[in-house]
């Protein structure tokens, strides 16, 4: 089983605005990347969230996600990860991570991915373009317990260096999976795409 989190707890200092909440679409980037989630193949989706909670929970509204709430989202990623890991359902084989300022990425490249893993049973799977490493990226839950234990620092990098020989790579068709937005300028050029 493929579940998949979101990871929608930051403040988005750099951006000035709540980047969880920026129009894209007709939607909100939170709800762009849930719908995203859900017409994928994931079988699940935990919404990781943290400041303005209760905000992020309005936008995503009545979708069917299972929310994990982050009190430690100031401590960076990796305490999202390690929460929504927290929430994954008992039958959960594989994690995919997906970034709340990535809503357009859809579901074919969610799904090109876990045809990726399919066919190639590694560990890790990650998306690429250009020969650059992008996401969203698949992982084994049998690493779960290095998830747990990883270096806040260093976040996934850690897990993805330490099982360099089982990644697999897949090249997105588009430079979507490097495109995030952390900053005015970034979501500026996300529009006029």
């Amino acid at each position: 089983m493929f579940s998949a989190v979101l990871l929608a707890a930051g403040e988005s200092r750099r951006m000035g605005e709540f980047k969880q909440l920026l129009p894209f679409g007709g939607k909100t980037f939170v709800a762009c990347c849930v719908d995203n989630l859900l017409a994928s193949r994931v079988s699940e989706v935990i919404v990781v969230t943290g400041h303005r909670q209760a905000d992020v929970r309005n936008a995503v509204g009545a979708r069917a996600v299972t929310f994990a709430h982050n009190e430690e989202f100031r401590s960076g990623m990796s305490s999202s990860i390690k929460r929504g890991l927290q929430s994954l359902s008992p039958s959960a084989r594989v994690l995919i991570v997906a970034l709340v300022d990535q809503p357009q990425i859809g579901p074919a490249v969610i799904n090109q991915v876990i045809e990726a893993y399919e066919r190639e049973r590694p560990l890790i799977v990650v998306p690429t373009y250009d020969g650059r490493n992008g996401h969203p990226i698949a992982i084994d839950l049998s690493l779960k317990e290095e998830i747990k234990a990883m270096d806040p620092n260093r976040g996934l990098r850690q897990v993805v260096e330490a099982h360099k020989e089982s990644v697999a790579y897949t090249e997105a068709a588009s430079e979507a999976v490097l495109i995030d937005c952390d900053l005015p300028e970034d979501y500026r050029r996300l529009l006029n795409k």
